[in-house]
């Protein structure tokens, strides 16, 4: 199905019946990568899953947008839905919108479930020849097309598997991943319910205790053995938690 949002024709999947629930997936994938908590939900709450502009069969956005564009088109989206009070389950990217739109428009979220949650820039010790590998790539970015050339053979070396996977969409990744989302957090008001990996590698259990710490109304729960998809790699304990939470029926 698709709704037309905020200059946008965006690609979204519905079933079940209920109390609405919507998915926000994370980077690089789409709505399917919720597709069997998706069908679980589906028997005892209306669920619906987008694919974010940029990703699965939504087109990506014609201008570089970060998570306030994002987070104003889940709005937009829930305006042409009808729906003005929602609980939402954010994975990773997904979660920075999620906490975005709870910051700006508070009175659409029930609840927030946020998984493997990304918005938290913490610094750690880079390599000396990292660093001096990404102070050439800044410096030849600034002398030409050649020198452009030669920071984009730096910065494939150097960059993160989503930075070279990102493609067209690199823009929007550069900008997404340098904001960082903490000053926000003791702004949220809404409920809030962290549930992360043990192992999750790609935002790891101390991010997860200090967006613990900076929300005002939150809980943590780990669950032992998954990672950054709680919610496939240990699927029987990631529902558990979530009928808990959003007191499934």
């Amino acid at each position: 199905m698709w709704v037309h949002a905020g200059g946008q024709k965006v690609y979204y999947e519905q079933a079940g019946n209920g109390e609405p629930v919507l998915l926000l997936h994370g980077w690089g994938v789409s709505s399917e990568s919720f597709r069997p908590l998706f069908m679980r939900l589906a028997r005892q709450c209306e669920v619906r899953a987008i694919d974010f502009p940029g990703f699965g069969q939504t087109e990506k956005p014609e201008a570089v947008w970060g998570t306030e564009e994002y987070a104003e088109l889940v709005k937009t989206i829930l305006d042409a839905w009808g729906l003005k009070k929602i609980d939402i389950i954010g994975h990773s990217f997904g979660a920075r919108v999620a906490l975005r739109l709870a910051h700006r428009y508070p009175a659409y979220v029930n609840t927030l479930v946020l998984t493997g949650a990304a918005g938290l820039r913490i610094q750690k010790p880079a390599p000396l020849l990292r660093k001096l590998l990404v102070k050439a790539g800044k410096f030849f970015g600034n002398i030409g097309a050649p020198g452009r050339m030669i920071k984009e053979t730096i910065y494939k070396k150097i960059g993160s598997a989503d930075y070279l996977a990102a493609g067209a969409m690199r823009p929007i990744f550069v900008k997404v991943v340098n904001e960082d989302m903490r000053n926000i957090l003791p702004a949220v008001t809404r409920p809030v319910h962290l549930i992360w990996g043990e192992n999750d590698r790609d935002t790891t259990l101390e991010a997860a205790e200090i967006m613990h710490a900076g929300l005002k109304n939150s809980t943590l729960a780990v669950i032992p053995g998954a990672g950054h998809y709680p919610f496939l790699d240990k699927p029987e304990e990631f529902y558990c938690l979530l009928e808990k939470v959003l007191e499934i029926k």
